[in-house]
């Protein structure tokens, strides 16, 4: 963050806006400044120089561009410096205060120097009785100044990074100044991170819905924090703390920022909206916080995302039960988008979407009493406002209670939508439950799809590419088709065979008691691999396997 006078800002359309600098190469360009600052700081570690030379330079830089944007840069490079003062020599144990001491007295002795003659006396006579030269005194003498102090160690940075940093510490400054700030971000594991550091510096927040009219949808959430201009007392740790949680903010890959700005004008105080998202921030705060959240994901199989051995346990078996590669299958994703509970976060461990409709689950395995008494007061406050609250009437959430616990309070909130677990989180329980919703989407996809099927291939319909082009349920799919076309078709694995196809390719395999001769007969139908062993079947045939050789199999009529 910047002091307040280094804020550089201009007024839009009545919207307050910080002057961002850009990363662009060229003569002339913020880029430039930033370099030829970095050079001074380099060159002046080299060269032991003291920081009154270099601001010395600096100052001429001033003249030539924004001076509140020079002594940003000047500031933050400055952070990454160590001015010391330099000794003639390390076996001195003189200090700059004590030869000053020794001048004043031995001054004081003879009357004020009012000549260079009578300076350059007392000097000697000090350093006489100091055992040191007379230069080395005036070397000395004011050396503790700030201006004095020699430029020892210098942690460079390149240009791009400077300006990135730069406009991160303008934006801290900008929001130091507001009476209330929303943001938005997207994802329930950085949620968790940044709220988690909400309450840690001791911010005030409330969690909301979003309105309808937001363009990231109705069920995304927002969390208002008050500034430090709203409170009574403005206090500057509180500023300081919202600061700290900017680069969280705006290191998540999707964030949005709202606050009103407090600012002084000829008519007195005003306050003025001011807007910034990741959308119109690319390249300008991005790669500041790299790291922040490098072992952040959602990939189920990375064990390290999961707080628990029976939360990674769970999630590997739910994804050998559905396939995660499948597009309209269940996918399982870590710990969503916070759910809301009289404003406050509410964040599941899971969540398991298909078709748009969203189960969240939550287990219950943490012994502390302390814990499990807030986890109840979360969950039951969640519960009673799915009647309260229109965004939660919708809310699907199942737990999983540990019940070696004493978590009556819990498993008493709801019967139908918690269930207790003893060494691991039992599975029926969750495939039950997604068979109903299965069975719902199904029955609404077949009310509103209308499907239209290729006439000049109705013998062979592979349900799977139905089901993808509508984007429906297979289930769906295949039920429409029957409705449209009833005892017209045979389902052999994923593919709806007509019976006149069917009936084609039992007459075509009179005669034949070899497997590969009437495999050869049913590719000459177009009839896939996969169904070969299963439409034989169908037409009550047995394949019967004398060796590993499919040429040496023979296929019998029942």
């Amino acid at each position: 963050m910047l002091s307040s006078e280094l804020l550089r800002t201009r007024i839009t359309q009545g919207k307050i806006i910080p002057l961002f600098c850009i990363t662009d190469f060229g003569a002339g360009t913020d880029y430039e400044l930033a370099n030829k600052l970095i050079v001074f700081f380099t060159n002046a570690q080299k060269d032991k120089k003291c920081k009154g030379d270099l601001l010395q330079k600096i100052r001429l830089l001033e003249s030539e561009h924004d001076y509140k944007l020079v002594r940003g840069f000047v500031a933050l490079l400055e952070r990454r410096s160590v001015f010391e003062r330099i000794n003639p020599s390390s076996s001195f144990v003189a200090t700059p205060m004590l030869i000053r001491q020794k001048l004043f007295e031995e001054s004081s002795k003879q009357g004020l120097a009012l000549s260079d003659s009578q300076r350059k006396d007392i000097i000697k006579q000090v350093a006489n009785q100091m055992h040191i030269s007379p230069d080395n005194v005036e070397t000395m003498m004011w050396s503790d100044k700030d201006e004095n102090l020699a430029l020892t160690h210098f942690d460079s940075i390149d240009p791009k990074n400077l300006i990135l940093r730069y406009n991160l510490s303008l934006l801290q400054t900008l929001l130091f100044k507001c009476i209330r700030l929303e943001f938005f971000i997207k994802g329930g594991l950085y949620w968790k991170q940044v709220l988690r550091n909400v309450k840690r510096y001791g911010l005030m927040y409330n969690l909301e819905y979003n309105s309808s009219d937001n363009k990231e949808g109705d069920d995304s959430i927002k969390c208002v924090l008050e500034g430090p201009l709203s409170l009574f007392k403005m206090t500057e740790r509180y500023g300081t703390s919202i600061a700290k949680l900017l680069p969280l903010i705006v290191g998540t890959p999707t964030w949005k920022l709202n606050a009103s700005i407090i600012r002084n004008t000829d008519d007195g105080k005003k306050i003025y909206p001011f807007e910034l998202s990741s959308d119109n921030a690319q390249g300008l705060l991005s790669s500041t916080i790299g790291t922040t959240y490098q072992n952040i994901g959602n990939a189920v199989n990375d064990d390290y995302v999961y707080d628990s051995s029976t939360e990674a346990a769970f999630a590997k078996r739910f994804s050998q039960y559905f396939d995660q590669n499948d597009k309209f299958g269940w996918k399982i994703s870590r710990e969503p988008d916070p759910l809301i509970a009289d404003g406050k976060a509410m964040i599941p461990d899971f969540l398991f979407e298909r078709f748009g409709r969203k189960v969240y689950f939550e287990i219950v395995g943490f012994w502390t009493k302390e814990y499990l008494e807030r986890k109840a007061a979360k969950l039951k406050a969640l519960f009673d406002s799915n009647e309260k609250n229109t965004h939660n009437k919708n809310i699907d959430l199942l737990v999983a209670v540990n019940s070696e616990l004493s978590c009556s309070q819990i498993e008493a909130i709801s019967k139908d939508r918690i269930f207790t677990f003893k060494k691991e989180v039992p599975i029926k329980p969750i495939l039950e439950h997604l068979k109903k919703i299965d069975a719902q989407i199904t029955k609404e996809k077949i009310n509103e799809t209308r499907i239209k099927l290729d006439k000049n291939n109705l013998d062979l319909i592979s349900v799977e590419e139905v089901a993808q082009k509508y984007a429906i349920p297979k289930e769906a799919a295949l039920k429409i088709i029957n409705d449209a076309y009833p005892d017209a078709y045979v389902l052999i694995g994923s593919y709806l065979i007509s019976k006149e196809k069917t009936n084609a390719v039992d007459v075509s395999l009179d005669g034949i008691s070899k497997f590969v001769p009437a495999c050869t007969v049913l590719n000459s139908h177009k009839i896939p691999d996969s169904c070969h062993a299963d439409l034989l079947a169908m037409l009550g045939y047995d394949v019967i396997w004398n060796d590993l050789d499919p040429s040496n199999a023979t296929i019998v009529k029942k």
